[in-house]
């Protein structure tokens, strides 16, 4: 099959597509996927460069996150057949014509949705979801300051946070990205550099601070989070796409009764020290079917960007990382058949 395979660790821009990859060996749990679609994100230049957190075996093929249709299930699978159209969370293995998921984290479009739209709720709208929902407890009625707000799993988070009734302010690297959020729901929004964001994020907010931040940049933002919270705010620490790990000053947390809520959504999916994505299947499951029914009802729209042929992957990273992308880099692997 054709396929990226990761034999060592390198830049993105090494890695070259083959044609003659072996399809991926079903074992017991697993389904095995024709891959329509695959996102292309930040982390997954990590997983390619050998620095993220969790390193897959070498050689691999990466990407994490597909859409596509069921081509056979393992003889212990229940609930699917082939001919099915799923998306799914990998561990890794999407960058390729054929895929191999676990069952637990593989999950149903509904007819509605085509498997373009499809491929970005897993991880992007899973991450963003769980983070708010699970560990933020976001409630009707607070106000969410949400950084990289047209970014990947930011403009996930700007959607729903509207959508539970928070009011929403986003921060972005430019006026048109702020923009973008602001047509997604966004109540307000801040141009990062453009003045003392605290002071801003206030006047936005009626001179108060806000209940929760959904923080995926790190670095000199997460200073500024700190200043904008509300005694007993809470802080999500999602990723770190300024490349600098913020430190905590434990001091300002005492004084502010403030919480700083570490999030990985890897935890629920497999990716964890140990494997334990039985014990949240349900869990997992519930929220997939609660986010296809919005996206089905027309309240959640992911956004992507005009797909990239698998052979152009590098080009999907470096749109990535100019920040030239709305929401997910869009990899397309094989024509929608319906």
């Amino acid at each position: 099959m054709k396929a990226y395979l990761c034999e060592k660790w390198m830049h993105y821009s090494e890695l070259e597509l083959r044609d003659d990859v072996a399809p991926p060996v079903l074992s017991a749990g697993q389904v095995r996927i024709a891959v329509h679609y695959a996102t292309a994100g930040f982390g997954q230049t990590l997983v390619i460069a050998g620095k993220y957190q969790r390193k897959p075996p070498l050689p691999f093929v990466p990407g994490t996150e597909i859409s596509g249709v069921i081509l056979e299930v393992a003889s212990d699978v229940t609930g699917f057949s082939p001919g099915d159209r799923v998306a799914a969370a990998l561990d890794w293995g999407g960058y390729a014509e054929q895929a191999v998921a676990s069952a637990s984290t593989t999950w149903h479009v509904p007819d509605v949705v085509s498997l373009a739209t499809a491929a970005s709720v897993p991880l992007t709208y899973g991450t963003s979801y769980a983070a708010l929902h699970w560990r933020g407890r976001l409630q009707a009625g607070d106000a969410l300051l949400v950084y990289g707000a047209a970014g990947g799993v930011g403009l996930p988070a700007v959607e729903l946070g509207r959508l539970a009734g928070a009011r929403v302010i986003a921060v972005a690297g430019s006026d048109a990205r702020v923009q973008i959020a602001l047509d997604r729901g966004a109540h307000a929004g801040i141009v990062h550099g453009s003045g003392q964001l605290s002071q801003q994020v206030r006047d936005l907010n009626g001179w108060k601070n806000v209940d929760v931040v959904f923080d995926p940049v790190g670095g000199a933002l997460f200073d500024e989070a700190l200043r904008c919270l509300k005694p007993e705010g809470r802080i999500l620490v999602v990723g770190f796409a300024s490349g600098e790990i913020p430190k905590i000053p434990a001091n300002i947390l005492l004084v502010k009764n403030a919480e700083i809520i570490g999030f990985n959504f890897g935890l629920y999916i497999g990716w964890g020290l140990t494997d334990e994505r039985e014990v949240y299947r349900q869990r997992l499951k519930d929220m997939m079917d609660t986010l296809f029914g919005h996206v089905a009802a027309g309240e959640l729209k992911p956004e992507s960007s005009k797909p990239f042929p698998l052979h152009r992957l590098a080009d999907a990273f470096d749109a990535v990382i100019a920040r030239t992308v709305v929401g997910r880099a869009l990899i397309q692997v094989a024509p929608e058949a319906y």
